[in-house]
């Protein structure tokens, strides 16, 4: 499941792209993929994107009188004109397997192609084997707030008080959405690994100085990560079909059974929620 890195590297990607854009056409494939139909998206222009948790938010202006192409015909997913002029913001979860893809070509769309966005420019394809994704469109000032933003820091003093009553493992609460905002599974592991924390600890044990170095190793993995534009152990690739460099970064993450490169211990391997959780049993206490 792409992570806070691999969604920042799609929005500073599209960020590059997409700002002044008008859309030209929307083509949904695939009915499940969220309820987009009655909003008018041709002939708006692209005002930015960003990221807010694991969430890409795409900031559209209000719609042109003339959007001079119109939608794919009926059948094949078409955007129906939504009456109101109000700014919108699409919002888009890649959950499992989804990814992004720009294409400027006439070739076809790949496989597993669940919607397109057409500019002038290129086209904006969503893949998704697995069919989890989600998107959908709404008034831009009802975007729910943020929580916790790692890359912009995590606050040690109220990430304690947070977890002070909770006695759910460390890495359990560092990837649940309602506390911090982007963390999931592999940077969860590393982020425990630099801090030298044992991810099964209770998030409520941790000490001043422990979640101080949970922001320290967070402010370490998270933006070399994004520099590397994300972590390719699978399927993941970036905006332009590239796979990210960060897995040669990667200190504990899919290493059982190898060395620690800090002391030299074997690098284990267990379950924390139902997901599989690395870290060193020596350097993680």
């Amino acid at each position: 499941m792409p992570e806070l890195p691999e969604v920042e590297t799609l929005c500073r990607q599209l960020n590059e792209i997409l700002p002044g854009e008008k859309i030209l056409a929307v083509e949904v494939l695939d009915p499940r993929l969220g309820t987009t139909e009655d909003e008018g998206l041709d002939g708006r222009k692209i005002e930015r994107v960003y990221r807010q948790g694991k969430y890409i938010r795409i900031e559209m202006g209000k719609r042109s009188q003339d959007p001079g192409i119109s939608g794919p015909e009926k059948g094949r997913g078409k955007i129906k004109q939504k009456p109101s002029d109000d700014r919108l913001t699409a919002a888009l979860h890649l959950r499992m397997t989804g990814r992004l893809l720009w294409q400027t070509g006439s070739e076809p769309a790949p496989p597993y192609t669940r919607l397109v966005i057409s500019f002038a420019a290129g086209r904006l394809i969503l893949i998704d084997p697995r069919r989890f994704a989600t998107f959908c469109v709404r008034p831009s000032e009802t975007a729910p707030a943020l929580v916790e933003n790692p890359l912009e820091g995590l606050p040690p003093h109220h990430l304690k008080k947070t977890a002070e009553k909770r006695r759910l493992p460390v890495k359990s609460f560092l990837m649940d959405q309602r506390f911090v905002a982007g963390i999931g599974n592999i940077y969860a592991c590393e982020i425990l690994y630099h801090a030298g924390i044992d991810p099964r600890r209770h998030a409520g044990s941790l000490s001043d100085a422990e979640w101080r170095k949970v922001q320290k190793a967070s402010a370490a993995v998270l933006p070399r990560a994004v520099e590397c534009r994300g972590t390719t152990v699978s399927d993941w690739r970036d905006l332009f079909g590239m796979s990210g460099e960060n897995q040669n970064h990667l200190e504990v993450y899919s290493r059982e059974g190898k060395p620690c490169r800090r002391c030299g211990g074997m690098i284990q391997r267990t379950k924390i929620g139902g997901r599989g959780t690395w870290f060193c049993p020596i350097c993680q206490k």
